[in-house]
């Protein structure tokens, strides 16, 4: 297989979503905030998002493992609160995305943190490996909540990409100091070798569909060989048995959902199981990849209230 191919597939997957870059001069985060806000209103209807103010937003930095710079905001909430939600972006999204889409959590009486993970919104250039080390960028988050900010507990609200890394970091064995009280997984993948797939399906076309097989075997060789992260032998199957401690996780997801499977959440449902902690699904029958928190507001809420009243 063509190396210049290859390297053409490991650039595109590494393209950040980099269209609203001139929004961020000058804080401009808070603009894109409130386009995300204007649309989850417009689609739901939900007063509640509104009842967030987007301009009490403020922005922190900090480094991930490898001194990489990553960037965070946070939302205080009115009345005085130790309890944060971490939210946490999918796949060319960004902080602004799931800091709105925490903003029931405002009503709950959470304090809200949202980040950039490595090479997306504005935290530095990286190699993006779709949990691998991002699950070392959200320890870091979790340690720079705790350390700046007097928390009581913490928790964890992640999507697609960002679901799959709350996973990860569920299962690591390296968590107990942050009290974490329960995780939300809206649409997560199981399998990174999946999802990789998925992607250089999508942005290839019918040519690189052609000799899919084949640039997925040198796209890994390339990750492997070159940046040390062996996406092949990357599972997370063992390391559930082995986990002595995790938390709840609540598993949304869509039966018509095409980017990552319905089947995964259940995956990971069934297979914690031996982890004895009281996790939650549930599979809506209609909704597209991480919209059924707009096409089934109520319900989606009800499920997530329900389950922290019970965890």
């Amino acid at each position: 297989m063509n190396n210049l191919l290859i390297e053409k597939v490991i650039s595109l997957i590494n393209n950040r979503n980099r269209q609203n870059y001139d929004l961020y001069k000058n804080n401009g985060y808070i603009n894109l905030l409130s386009l995300y806000q204007q649309a989850i209103f417009e689609q739901t209807n939900d007063q509640e998002v509104l009842n967030l103010n987007v301009k009490e937003f403020k922005k922190v930095e900090f480094k991930s493992f490898d001194s990489k710079n990553i960037v965070g905001i946070y939302h205080l909430n009115k009345k005085k609160s130790k309890k944060w939600i971490i939210a946490c972006h999918g796949f060319s999204s960004s902080k602004e995305s799931s800091a709105i889409a925490s903003y029931y959590f405002n009503k709950l009486g959470y304090n809200i943190f949202a980040f950039d993970f490595r090479n997306h919104g504005e935290s530095d250039d990286a190699l993006i490996t779709m949990g691998i080390n991002e699950e070392k960028d959200l320890v870091h988050a979790l340690e720079f909540v705790k350390t700046n900010f007097k928390t009581k507990e913490i928790s964890l609200l992640g999507f697609s990409m960002g679901a799959h890394t709350v996973n990860r970091v569920a299962i690591s064995n390296n968590i107990k100091k942050y009290n974490i009280k329960f995780a939300v997984a809206d649409s997560p993948y199981f399998e990174t070798t999946k999802v990789l797939k998925r992607i250089i399906n999508t942005i290839g076309g019918t040519l690189i569909g052609n000799f899919l097989d084949k640039i997925l075997q040198g796209v890994y060789k390339v990750y492997n060989e070159k940046y040390k992260i062996d996406i092949e032998a990357d599972t997370i199957t063992y390391r559930i048995p082995l986990c002595k401690n995790s938390f709840p996780v609540l598993y949304l997801h869509s039966k018509k959902d095409k980017v990552t499977d319905y089947q995964d959440s259940e995956k990971f449902y069934n297979l914690r199981k031996v982890l004895k902690v009281k996790d939650a699904l549930h599979i809506f029958l209609t909704g597209e990849h991480i919209r059924t928190q707009v096409l089934h507001t109520v319900m989606y809420w009800k499920l997530v209230e329900d389950f922290i009243n019970n965890k």
